[in-house]
């Protein structure tokens, strides 16, 4: 992973100003600032993807992931049951997607996926 977040950043950027309803850019660049740690941010442009996208469950479940870092577990719970509930398979897909990458020995992101799957699994 080249972790050139500046730069992805002005990507989703430049998305957001050639569409500014474009709910992908912002879950993406919710996705950079939660990776950075920077919550806060990350949970701004997630409500924005979901204002754009509100039926988009990985929304919900990142969301639910900086909610939890910043320790406002009660509404992590709620962003995870809307996770579950536009997406009823989302736990036994992050499963599946945590042996898959497992049994491929591509252990970083393994352990992201188990990361927020024991979250998920937790806080639902």
């Amino acid at each position: 992973m080249l972790k050139r977040y500046p730069e992805a950043i002005e990507s989703c950027n430049l998305a957001i100003k050639y569409n500014p309803n474009c709910a992908e850019a912002y879950y993406r660049k919710g996705m950079i600032f939660e990776k950075l740690g920077e919550h806060q941010k990350a949970i701004e442009n997630f409500d924005i993807a979901i204002k754009y996208k509100s039926n988009f469950a990985e929304n919900y479940l990142e969301k639910g992931i900086s909610l939890v870092s910043l320790g406002q577990y009660s509404k992590a719970k709620e962003n995870f049951n809307l996770a579950i509930k536009y997406n009823p398979n989302i736990i036994a897909e992050y499963e599946a997607m945590f042996k898959k990458l497992t049994e491929l020995n591509n252990s970083t992101i393994a352990k992201d996926y188990e990361q927020k799957l024991q979250i998920l699994k937790k806080y639902s």
